[in-house]
């Protein structure tokens, strides 16, 4: 049975403290990471794409299906979880300088009437309060939450997702016992991908396909992947067994994205680039929002390491697994994507950052800050 499961994003690959102090090339440093990633004999394929500066590194190991097959590359489609919703941050912000939404909406200004009147919540959440995580609303991140609902199915546990399901659940949502606490909610980007949808009267395919695919020239870039692409992508694992690609339905703006190497490290250079130049940029990256359990940034998690702040996100599904990260203060974007469904570790996006920027050092597992807010990713497996 397919389960469904949060699980902590802890630091598991790699004991740095094996390489603290010596100096090493990046190209040294992604050796050692893949030899270690590749000591699984069950991991299949890894790409590493580094961004320092105006220059960009993409390196790609193993196989889409075997890893003795060594054809992963840049056209390769890897599934990319919890990391698309910085791109359902990315829409929602577009349509923010817009002027047709706005982060402090409340959530009810966008929902019908005999959804939330009597409700305790009606004035209460905020758009925002969903984006960060700490409006309350339900996870549905695991195999029970999933269970308990009508026409619940193993085989396709996100079908119940369907049109109706979203508004359904905030009715009988009728008290929010933990508001302003970070709680990690997939569903509660499937709210914001609705509520998007419904001040635009777009559907949220079209709309990523605006601001993601044309403004951005991600053209490598799928919420649903096209027949003709099927050959590029790489088969997601767990262990040694193929698991079919995850099928997200209205829950799509939490983890549906399937993308390049390229496509994604041209994502985090826009960030890079428009970082000092952009409010909308740097407010989505930077902005902090107070919260009962400290400061949590527009989608993405936040540690800051002498002094340097350090913007992530992980994203894992049936068979995958992915980390991005950007310092913008030292033009620094990293991401790491594999087709097999472990744990990376922050440590070793640390790690590769510090090649590039000294003062950046490699801390020791037990000593990384999380925002609380981002210790959890996606999981479906």
């Amino acid at each position: 049975m397919i389960k469904i499961r949060c699980v902590l994003f802890i630091t598991l690959l790699i004991s740095f403290q094996i390489f603290s102090g010596q100096k090493s090339t990046i190209e040294e440093v992604i050796d050692k990471i893949t030899q270690k990633h590749f000591e699984d004999s069950q991991n299949k394929g890894l790409s590493v794409g580094i961004i320092d500066g105006d220059s960009v590194q993409f390196f790609y190991f193993g196989g889409k299906h075997i890893k003795e097959i060594k054809d992963v590359g840049p056209n390769t489609l890897f599934e990319l979880g919890s990391i698309t919703k910085l791109y359902t941050v990315h829409v929602f912000n577009e349509l923010e300088k817009l002027e047709v939404i706005s982060r402090t909406d409340l959530l009810s200004k966008h929902l019908p009437v005999e959804i939330y009147e009597g409700k305790k919540w009606n004035n209460q959440i905020r758009l925002v309060d969903v984006i960060t995580h700490t409006s309350g609303l339900p996870p549905f991140s695991s195999t029970r939450e999933l269970e308990a609902i009508k026409g619940f199915n193993s085989e396709d546990p996100y079908k119940v997702f369907d049109s109706n399901f979203i508004l359904n659940t905030l009715k009988e949502l009728n008290i929010i016992s933990n508001y302003g606490t970070v709680s990690y909610s997939n569903f509660g980007y499937g709210v914001i991908g609705y509520v998007m949808q419904e001040v635009t009267s777009t559907p949220f395919e079209n709309l990523f396909e605006n601001f993601i695919n044309i403004d951005l020239g991600l053209t490598n870039t799928y919420l649903k992947i096209p027949e003709e692409q099927f050959t590029n992508v790489a088969t997601p694992h767990k262990g040694d067994e193929q698991v079919p690609l995850i099928q997200l339905y209205n829950l799509s703006p939490a983890g549906s994205v399937k993308s390049t190497l390229p496509d994604v490290m041209k994502f985090l250079k826009y960030y890079l680039d428009t970082y000092d130049t952009s409010h909308h940029t740097k407010s989505i990256v930077s902005d902090q929002y107070p919260n009962a359990d400290g400061i949590v940034p527009l989608g993405w998690g936040t540690i800051r390491k002498n002094n340097i702040d350090i913007f992530f996100h992980v994203g894992g599904t049936y068979g995958s697994n992915s980390i991005v990260c950007l310092i913008p203060e030292k033009k620094i974007g990293i991401s790491i994507l594999s087709n097999s469904n472990l744990n990376f570790s922050l440590s070793s996006v640390i790690w590769i950052a510090s090649i590039s920027t000294p003062m950046i050092s490699t801390p020791k597992s037990s000593q990384i800050p999380f925002s609380s807010a981002s210790m959890h990713k996606f999981k479906a497996v």
